[in-house]
């Protein structure tokens, strides 16, 4: 299979002839086809609305990113605020315990005040009856030393009068034997 000259002088016409007839006819659908003007008007708005749909996909994962960053961060806030919460009921019931425990511990020392105010009240009781009872006493004996006085000043009102009579009478005699 030898190629002729001919043959392939006739093979490079009919390329060059078909390349030319493609330029040509792109030549001739740019200049006198109105519908290219408006197919890449298309083409361009096409690339301009995937650019838009692209920086939307783009500005929709960004704002998705976002979203997830803030309910993680609102996750994280709503567990440091449990656990603040949770500190302060346990502060609370430790100021609770401890309050408990000082009434406690003050109702017990009241208690004992108590009870020994209660015991120096019955030395009170017990000192104030000893004392009533040694006023009694005192009283009696103040009465029976009245009561002997009175014995005793009356014997020697008695006496004194018996004196004086018999001194008088002893005068009398004096003088009547003089």
């Amino acid at each position: 299979m030898k190629m002729t000259f001919k043959q392939g002088l006739a093979a490079v016409v009919a390329a060059v002839a078909l390349m030319a007839t493609g330029f040509g006819a792109k030549t001739f659908a740019d200049n006198y086809w109105a519908g290219h003007v408006d197919v890449v008007a298309i083409n361009t708005d096409i690339d301009t609305l995937a650019s838009r749909v692209q920086a939307k996909n783009t500005q929709i994962t960004q704002l998705n990113a976002d979203l997830a960053s803030a309910k993680a961060t609102v996750a994280g806030s709503q567990d440091q605020i449990k656990g603040l919460q949770d500190q302060l009921v346990q502060a609370d019931a430790d100021k609770q315990a401890a309050l408990q425990a000082k009434i406690a511990e003050i109702d017990q020392k009241i208690a004992e005040g108590n009870r020994k105010v209660a015991a120096k009240q019955q030395e009170v009781d017990a000192a104030n009856q000893r004392a009533a009872a040694l006023q009694q006493q005192l009283a009696t004996a103040q009465q029976q030393l009245n009561a002997a006085q009175a014995k005793g000043n009356a014997d020697l009102d008695q006496a004194l009068t018996e004196v004086q009579a018999t001194r008088a009478k002893a005068d009398q005699a004096v003088q009547a034997n003089q």
